[in-house]
């Protein structure tokens, strides 16, 4: 689940204390702007964690390793089938 950054303007007077607890709080990234710049991203730890402990090559194992059998009960003699009736089809009408 990806979560949308709050963009948060740099000023003189801006508390960074209250936007590092609001990070820890709900969790949602905040990005930092100078004159609408950005300057940096903060996230909670665990997002943190997860971002720099796990590569991206296993992540990306993971969501392809997710989609195993979401296809089973796709009769595939039958789509074949199909296929070659439909190429027929095409080069009969030529």
């Amino acid at each position: 689940m990806t979560k949308k950054p709050t963009r948060i303007p740099l000023r003189p007077n801006t508390n960074l204390l209250t936007i590092l607890e609001a990070v820890h709080t709900d969790g949602k990234p905040r990005v930092i702007e100078r004159e609408g710049e950005p300057l940096a991203v903060i996230v909670n730890l665990e997002d943190y964690i997860r971002m720099v402990a796990e590569p991206k090559s296993k992540r990306a194992k993971k969501k392809l390793l997710s989609l195993v059998g979401v296809w089973q009960d796709l009769d595939a003699e039958q789509m074949i089938a199909n296929l070659y009736k439909a190429r027929y089809r095409l080069y009969q009408s030529d």
